[in-house]
């Protein structure tokens, strides 16, 4: 019996938010398994999308860089067409974009106001304020189009062509948030991180008959930009790094990349509708 490949030779993918973290690391682990790549982001003009697009290529693979707006259904179709003009047809899609903040993405020289937001946050809950007031409508909305909206705007703008190929695999990149209790259960960002849970398992059974397979895994405490407010912070760094089970640090976006590679392979050709989590055992020591 031999062991099924993770060779992705001769497909192509396509990776949201691949300008750093998640989405860098993924692309270059799919480009190393033979996949070409399509990389799109929705900050394109920083430099940081186009080193990612020649390190593909480093790989000996092809590359396509691409600014999106995963939100926006005509700035995806852009991005699904150039893809189907380069390469001819679309074979995985990874929805990793995501914002934990309505400011958009997290970005280095916006972390002092992302403290600030976050201890005013604080005050207002330790003042006995309900939370519910914190959230408004529009930051609601940005934060959950970005983030699960996106999943079935990309998810529907790739299906016609893997339904025609009968084949593809689609992975949307969760958190172990989707699984909060309580208080943190009100944050619009762990809403839409289990709504990707669910929309993820709704995916998998309706394009089930045509081959192909959606699953979705689910990072925490996973060493990003978005982390900052952890990593940079000693006290709060000291307070997680011991639940890590495995390891006792924070984890390397690479190990997500991984994963996802595991689930585009015929190593899991029978899973399908998974929510995958990869936090070293935090979720189980909180």
């Amino acid at each position: 019996m031999s062991i099924p490949s993770v060779s992705l030779a001769g497909q192509v993918a396509i990776v949201t938010g691949a300008r750093r973290g998640i989405g860098k690391e993924t692309a270059l682990v799919l480009a190393e398994a033979g996949a070409d790549v399509v990389i799109c982001d929705l900050v394109a003009d920083n430099g940081e999308l186009a080193a990612v697009e020649n390190d593909i290529k480093k790989l000996g693979r092809n590359a396509l860089a691409c600014r999106c707006d995963v939100a926006d259904s005509s700035s995806v179709e852009d991005v699904v067409q150039k893809t189907l003009s380069q390469f001819g047809k679309i074979d995985i899609l990874v929805n990793n974009a995501g914002i934990s903040l309505p400011q958009g993405p997290a970005e280095p020289e916006k972390f002092e106001e992302r403290q600030k937001q976050g201890e005013a946050v604080m005050q207002h809950l330790m003042a006995g304020k309900p939370g519910i007031s914190l959230y408004k409508e529009s930051e609601w909305d940005k934060i959950l189009e970005t983030n699960l909206k996106s999943v079935l705007v990309f998810s529907r703008a790739v299906a016609d062509v893997m339904i025609k190929n009968c084949k593809g695999c689609i992975v949307n990149v969760s958190s172990t948030t989707a699984y909060s209790k309580g208080g943190e259960a009100m944050s619009p960002y762990s809403i839409s991180k289990r709504g990707i849970v669910m929309i993820t398992e709704g995916l998998a059974v309706d394009f089930a008959r045509n081959n192909i397979r959606v699953n979705a895994i689910a990072p925490g405490g996973i060493e990003t930009e978005m982390m900052r407010e952890v990593w940079a912070r000693p006290e709060l760094l000291a307070w997680i790094e011991p639940r890590m089970l495995l390891g006792g640090k924070l984890i390397k976006p690479v190990e997500c990349a991984y994963l996802v590679l595991f689930l585009v392979s015929d190593l899991s050709r029978y899973i399908t509708g998974q929510t995958v989590i990869i936090d070293a055992g935090f979720t189980l020591a909180r």
